[in-house]
């Protein structure tokens, strides 16, 4: 449900019918305006899948950290579908609006679309109720995040890891993990995922 703030009420701007005025500042118009999480969902799983593909290819290629870094951007990917499919529990959570353009999206449909990363643990501890692991998932995909930007650290100040070894290790049982919930996914389409 739409809320509306101020006076207003439904208009069309710009060919967008879903559009509510929301507030006017000066000369400027606010309105809310949904998104199609529907679509959304779905090329966010796309999206997850192709990410998933290029960090195979880069693992097996050796090029370690930029495998990291597409497992990562495959899981940030997969975890929105995810959101995008569960709405109603991070709706309680994310309340109020976010300001894109001239326009005010409803904070927990952006920030299900977006996936910050500054988000992700917040978006998983929410999922664990439909979505197993999601927890653990996000915190290795943050390591393997940290790991791409700072490389291997013995001492574990930049990166908790150690050598190029482990994270090959890390970056193969990483994305066997998603290929294997992807699986489950494809073959529970209408589940929770």
């Amino acid at each position: 449900m739409i809320v509306e703030r101020g006076t207003g009420g439904t208009s069309s701007v710009h060919g967008h019918s879903q559009l509510k005025f929301l507030r006017r500042w000066a000369d400027e118009t606010v309105y809310v305006k949904r998104l199609n999480v529907g679509r959304l969902s779905e090329e966010r799983l796309g999206e997850a899948e192709r990410e998933l593909e290029v960090a195979e290819a880069f693992l097996t290629d050796g090029l370690l950290r930029n495998a990291a870094g597409k497992a990562f951007q495959a899981w940030k990917s997969l975890l929105s579908h995810l959101a995008l499919r569960n709405l109603a529990l991070l709706e309680e959570r994310y309340r109020g609006y976010k300001r894109v353009g001239n326009a005010a999206v409803p904070l927990y449909e952006w920030i299900a679309a977006t996936a910050p990363t500054s988000r992700l643990m917040e978006i998983a501890v929410l999922l664990e109720k439909v979505v197993p692991n999601a927890v653990e998932l996000t915190a290795l995909a943050l390591q393997l995040h940290e790991y791409q930007y700072n490389g291997p650290d013995p001492e574990g100040v930049r990166s908790k890891v150690p050598d190029d070894e482990t994270a090959a290790r890390l970056i193969a049982t990483f994305i066997a993990r998603l290929k294997a919930l992807l699986l489950s996914h494809k073959g529970a389409k209408g589940g929770g995922l």
